[in-house]
């Protein structure tokens, strides 16, 4: 993109109708630390949301609500009962693109490489979207189910993520794979365990990285349920990930290695959370 003017609304309502009126030829900035991956020279008006009130990490019911411009750096410092945000964004990238980058630009235009896509999917997470006359909540598995762009380029504005709190019993643990600090995820994996006693109640697990788009992985899911959260049960439920997804090849790897690595995470990371699980009683 070409940035060619900028617009500093003095409101949500005044955002929505700058972007309303400039359609495909507006662009909603929160970050801009993504801008130079759009390889096109498309001349666009920036609509900043910086200054509307929009960063906040904040406890409300069963969740965290986190202002869609609050820095990854912001949540990465925030600490609180019930909360794992803290660890996963101190892996994404470096010191500097935390203290700018949002979790809002973070996942209004995903890339295949994204973090933060994979873990909202297993957390179960929930978008809060702004379409100029009310705020309407979206699902990770709807939010994430097709490039979330495209829910944006009617002038709608996302102003929060709920990241649901974690309860007695439940466990989360994810792995991002990368071949040097800071470095794009070679695979990311996520997962969401509730156990009850050593069975597993509930699961839920998503991937990335080495793959086009970050999804949720079903078969793992249904291998892991009813069962003993255990080595031989995460090894096997690592093993059904093929039936949902095909593994690709980057950075100088083939499919059988990104397959390989993938399944190797996907255990990783369910030994990860159901120890989480374990400490946790209340």
């Amino acid at each position: 993109m070409k940035l060619c003017a900028f617009i500093r609304p003095a409101s949500l309502s005044a955002a929505h109708e700058n972007l309303r009126e400039l359609g495909r030829e507006g662009m909603i900035l929160a970050g801009g630390t993504a801008l130079h991956f759009m390889q096109d020279h498309t001349p666009v008006t920036a609509v900043d949301i910086m200054s509307l009130g929009l960063s906040f990490i904040r406890e409300e019911g069963d969740y965290y609500n986190i202002g869609a411009t609050t820095s990854l750096a912001d949540i990465q410092r925030y600490r609180a009962p019930r909360w794992a945000m803290h660890e996963i964004c101190r892996r994404i990238s470096t010191h500097q693109i935390r203290n700018i980058s949002t979790i809002g630009g973070n996942i209004c235009r995903v890339f295949p490489w994204a973090d933060l896509p994979v873990i909202l999917l297993a957390m179960d997470a929930r978008m809060v979207i702004y379409t100029g006359s009310d705020e309407e909540e979206f699902p990770a598995d709807e939010y994430f189910k097709e490039q979330p762009a495209k829910r944006f380029l009617d002038g709608n504005i996302l102003t929060s993520v709920k990241i649901p709190q974690l309860k007695a019993h439940h466990g989360f643990g994810s792995i991002k794979v990368v071949r040097a600090e800071a470095a794009f995820a070679q695979v990311t994996i996520a997962a969401l365990l509730e156990l009850d006693g050593s069975t597993i109640k509930t699961a839920r697990v998503a991937a990335g990285g080495a793959i086009p788009f970050p999804r949720r992985l079903p078969s793992v899911e249904a291998a892991l349920g009813g069962q003993q959260a255990n080595e031989e049960t995460f090894k096997e439920a690592a093993a059904q990930a093929d039936a949902d997804v095909t593994w690709r090849g980057r950075e100088g790897m083939t499919p059988e290695y990104s397959r390989h690595l993938a399944e190797v995470t996907i255990y990783d990371a369910l030994e990860r959370a159901a120890a989480f699980a374990r400490g946790r009683n209340e």
